[in-house]
């Protein structure tokens, strides 16, 4: 039987992944699993929708509203949830999510010469947690990741031999990928120029690829820019290849609680878990994550033990530094910002296919046994299988969480009532979303006296301060909440609180460590029973149980 041309496998892979991603986005109904900072994108894309003359670019995001914001146009003309762009974002990540299902099975296929090690990566790439997680829910990265991976891609089938013509091609599809999400430029920029300063060409040769990669760079950015140039939000490409999304936030930083952090998102991102938020929940999964770490070290072994006597090939060496490096650089920089967060993980952990699909062509390569193809299968459909069922735990969330949110605002009028949170619960977005784009008071709001229509929504955040304060004290940023509470009831409002109310001294210093402030916790769990008292009135499922807070 003839071989289908390598065009028509990419055109299977592609068109298998998307229906089968779009199967699974219907299934679950829920494109808000483990984070729903996916809505507050939707919520930036909508005047992208409406009117793109009028809408303002974000630095941070330079290309993606723009592009979302047109795609989802499309997907309106074409009937697929029409008006709900929050929904919108999941189908389009699904979309990007099959073209890196096939720079996976492209690239496998190129460097091995076989279709059955290309199939293995790519079903292997497809089941890894964090990457089918992305591909299913409303996330912003996924475009992103798609065309750095792509570059990365091309510079591990390139480098061995840069010409000027492939660099350039390199550093303009890496650019349009970090322009859509501007931190996907540290992990794999170091890595593409260690790739061409060890390439096996002269010293002066090496010096002139690595410059032209930075001016391949630099040049993708400014006509970007100048095509801008003029419109709501532009700047100048300095402010483009720097925009400081995160630095001197409370995500930035080193801590220890970070390191277990770092276990959850590596952990997480190959087989899921649990364990996202914070340092202590990584914790008390330090079993299963570990696990899944130490699987993910035993292909890494195996990989370098079957590879080892290949190690003066150029190629394979352009690969490794390509994926290894980026590993490298992009841990290093997730210990700083969020390394439990999966868009911190993904673009930083294709190694891990990478190897698979090498150690699978060996292994297929070099064993005379009748059933290793069949046992290569089965382990390749393994993270799979584990992570669709984990992903199943979920299922349904977005209509409970509109559920839950009528009965919440049956039980609590908006005009009467404001909201103390930890500040990440799910419901929070969603009243957000729909009842008014009202940010958290954080000290710096004065409501009228109650009952009060404007805003719908208000609210409370006891993680406001470690976010955006990280300089403050403990004791500053507990009076900023209690202000915040006095400033509510002293204006005729009832605080409902929701269950951050029954949370010990130590529960909130591990959530807080995720935002190097755990330091903070003893002092604004003391101002909160100290000067308040609370009672149960409303529960549900969903969201669980909310408590009216009184002062004593």
């Amino acid at each position: 039987m003839k071989t289908p041309a390598l065009g028509w496998q990419l055109l299977l892979a592609f068109a298998l992944s998307l229906l089968a991603l779009v199967g699974l986005i219907g299934w679950l109904q829920n494109v808000h699993i483990l984070t729903a900072n996916g809505m507050y994108k939707a919520i930036q894309t909508e005047p992208w929708i409406a009117n793109p003359v009028t809408a303002r670019l974000d630095d941070s995001n330079y290309l993606y509203f723009p592009l979302y914001g047109a795609l989802c146009r499309l997907l309106d003309v074409l009937g697929i949830q029409r008006g709900v762009p929050w929904k919108q974002l999941a189908y389009l990540n699904a979309f990007w999510a099959s073209l890196c299902i096939v720079f996976v099975y492209a690239f496998v296929h190129r460097v091995t010469k076989s279709i059955a090690a290309a199939v293995l990566a790519a079903i292997f790439h497809f089941g890894c947690g964090f990457f089918l997680l992305l591909a299913v829910i409303s996330e912003d990265i996924m475009p992103g990741y798609a065309l750095v991976l792509g570059a990365m891609t091309l510079a591990g089938l390139w480098f061995d031999r840069p010409t000027y013509i492939r660099v350039v091609i390199v550093g303009a599809v890496f650019t349009l990928g970090w322009l859509l999400e501007w931190r996907l430029i540290f992990p794999t920029l170091p890595a593409l120029l260690l790739a061409l300063a060890l390439s096996g060409v002269s010293i002066p040769r090496r010096l002139r690829r690595i410059v032209a990669m930075i001016g391949a760079i630099l040049a993708t950015a400014g006509i970007v820019q100048l095509l801008w140039d003029g419109h709501n939000g532009a700047v100048g490409l300095h402010d483009m290849l720097w925009t400081g999304k995160g630095v001197a936030s409370g995500w930035a930083g080193f801590s220890w609680d970070k390191a277990w952090m770092m276990l959850s998102g590596i952990g997480n991102y190959f087989l899921i878990m649990g364990g996202f938020t914070d340092p202590i929940t990584a914790r008390r999964l330090v079993f299963p994550l570990s696990v899944s770490v130490l699987l993910q070290a035993a292909i890494f072994v195996a990989a370098v033990v079957a590879l080892w006597p290949q190690r003066a090939d150029r190629r394979l060496r352009a690969i490794a530094i390509v994926f290894l490096g980026t590993l490298g650089a992009g841990e290093v920089f997730n210990l700083y910002a969020q390394p439990q967060d999966p868009q911190m993980q993904i673009n930083v952990m294709p190694w891990l296919t990478v190897a698979w699909g090498l150690l699978a062509a060996h292994l297929l390569a070099t064993s005379r046994r009748r059933h290793t193809l069949l046992f290569l299968a089965i382990l390749s459909l393994a993270p799979l299988v584990w992570n669709g069922a984990q992903l199943a735990r979920w299922r349904g969330g977005d209509p409970a969480s509109l559920t839950a949110l009528a009965a919440i605002e049956k039980r609590f009028p908006p005009d009467s009532t404001v909201f103390l949170y930890w500040g990440f619960e799910p419901i929070t977005v969603w009243q957000y979303a729909l009842w008014s784009r009202t940010w958290d008071w954080d000290g710096a709001f004065t409501p009228a006296p109650a009952p009060s229509a404007q805003p719908k929504f208000k609210w409370i955040a006891i993680a406001a301060g470690a976010i955006r304060h990280p300089d403050w004290t403990a004791e500053q940023h507990a009076q900023s909440i209690k202000g915040d509470i006095d400033q509510a009831l002293d204006h005729g409002y009832q605080v409902a609180v929701s269950d951050v109310w029954n949370w010990s001294v130590d529960e909130l210093a591990g959530q807080l460590g995720s935002l190097a402030a755990a330091n903070r916790a003893a002092a604004i769990a003391r101002m909160l029973h100290d000067n308040f008292e609370a009672r149960p009135v409303f529960s549900n499922p969903t969201v669980g149980t909310y408590y009216e807070l009184r002062r004593r």
